[in-house]
Formats: structure tokens, C-alpha cells, sequence
């Protein structure tokens, strides 16, 4: 990459290294499901110590049965990995906290302390989901301990709920500002909002797609006013179903970048 284009990691994890005392921090991932068993993946995942895993019962009455790392949003039940339709949140998941020294990629936050909540909200072939999952996810997160949450989707449709309910968090909501129009060329969503990217709340970090020589790659969207930050999003390498790794692009990648360097 062109100097000074990468994120910096290699000194900010030194200084990490040496901190006294370090805080726990949860990431909520709301987007597909997670594969939790990618040996990547398996020490970073929160775990939700009140429940009693496969027992069918509400133990810690959150009114989630057996929410032992998440909830899927998109079908209404505990089972957060369905195989590949979860490739997208798994992805996102590796680049944020996978696991360090043990093969494979290495995240960024270090996920002795920065857990990944998963809150399924997205799904079938296309990825889709609603806006009321999305906030019910939203509700979930605040209730279960996240901090931060990592929103890597967008629509053109605004919904004053969901605005309202980002606006009044407590949380910070690391979002993409979206891969452009549908012949894939960024544009201002200044003028042609995508949300949540475009919500004016205060706690929104947006995120463009950066490339490695420090332009913006052609399909990001971008907007003074609605863009805060571009992270590197092409040919990103992380996590996939099955135990596999793959190169993905699009500000999809890049918002995690943001997230991880958050927690």
C-alpha cells in the first residue's frame, strides 16, 4: 500500500500490549449470522452466561431462548449459522476479532476482550432484511451489554423508527456508506441518502471504501456530510463458512475495520 494508507495497527497493538488494565468491550454484529464454530472465530464470540445452552428454557427471562451467542432477528429463533447465507457477518466478525497466533487471519481488536455478539437480522440468497428486525436487534444489543455495533447494510428507505431509536442509543453504530447504483459507481448520499449511513445522529460513524492506494474505490458512496471516514474495503481477506477464508470488497469491509479499531 501507499505510506500511510494501511490502518497502523502493528504500534497501536504495542501500546495495547502495555496498558495496565484493559476493559471488555461487545460488539454487536447486526447482519447475517456468524459461523461460530470457525476455529478463527471460536474464541471471540460473546457468551451470554446467564442462559444454559440447548436447554430450551429462558433461563436469565431476557424473553430469548437459549440466546447463548445472539439471536436470529430474520426467522425469530436461537440458530444464528445457517451455512453460506451467513458468509457476510462471518466475514465481517473475522475482521473485527478473529482470533490471533493460531493460523488464519488475525483481527484487529484483540478478542481476549472484545467479543462479538451475533444478531442475525439478515438473510435468504439475497441478504435481505427489515427494518424492524433490525431495531428489535438494536433493542437487544443495549439490553445485552454491547457497546458498539457494526451495521454493514443500507437502504434507500427511510424509517423515522429506526432513526429515532440509533438517535436515542447510548451505543455507537459503525455503519457503510454503500457500494453505489446499480452499475456499481459511488455517489453522494448527500443528495440520495442511503440509511442508516445518512442519519444525522451524532453516535453514526459512516464508512466509505478505501483502496490501497488511497483513493476511494469507484463503487463507494461518499457525502461531506454523511461520510465520516474511509477504511480500506477492496480485496479484504477474513473469515467464511465452513473454515474457510475469502477476499470480499465493498464498504461492507471496510465498516468493520472502523468497528475493530473502535473496540
Amino acid at each position: 500500500p501507499a505510506a500511510g494508507i494501511d490502518i497502523n495497527i502493528r504500534p497501536a497493538w504495542d501500546l495495547y500490549e502495555k496498558a495496565q488494565s484493559k476493559r471488555d468491550v461487545t460488539v454487536a454484529v447486526i447482519d447475517t449470522g456468524i459461523d461460530t464454530g470457525h476455529p478463527d472465530l471460536q474464541g471471540s464470540m460473546w457468551v451470554n452466561q446467564g442462559e444454559i445452552p440447548g436447554d430450551g428454557i429462558d433461563n436469565d427471562g431476557n424473553g430469548y431462548i437459549d440466546d447463548v451467542n445472539g439471536w436470529n432477528f430474520y426467522s425469530n429463533n436461537s440458530i444464528i449459522y445457517n451455512g453460506k447465507e451467513d458468509t457476510h457477518g462471518t466475514h465481517a466478525a473475522g475482521t473485527i476479532a478473529a482470533g490471533r497466533n493460531n493460523g488464519g487471519i488475525a483481527g484487529i481488536a484483540d478478542n481476549t476482550h472484545v467479543k462479538i455478539m451475533s444478531l442475525k437480522a439478515l438473510g435468504g440468497n439475497d441478504g435481505a432484511g427489515n427494518p424492524a428486525s433490525v431495531i428489535e436487534a438494536i433493542h437487544y444489543a443495549e439490553a445485552n451489554g454491547a457497546s458498539i455495533c457494526n451495521l454493514s447494510f443500507g437502504s434507500s428507505k427511510y424509517n423515522e423508527e429506526l432513526a429515532q431509536v440509533i438517535q436515542n442509543s447510548p451505543m455507537l453504530f459503525i455503519v457503510a456508506a454503500g457500494n453505489g447504483d446499480a452499475m456499481g459507481i459511488g455517489y453522494n448520499i448527500d443528495q440520495n441518502p442511503v440509511y442508516p449511513a445518512s442519519f444525522s445522529s451524532d453516535n453514526i460513524i459512516s464508512v466509505g471504501n478505501l483502496l490501497f492506494d488511497g483513493s476511494l474505490d469507484t463503487s463507494s458512496n461518499y457525502g461531506p456530510g454523511s461520510v465520516d471516514i474511509a477504511a480500506p474495503g477492496t480485496y479484504i481477506v477474513s473469515t467464511t463458512p465452513e473454515n474457510s477464508y475469502e477476499f470480499m470488497s465493498g464498504t461492507s469491509m471496510a465498516a468493520p475495520m472502523v468497528t475493530g479499531a473502535a473496540a
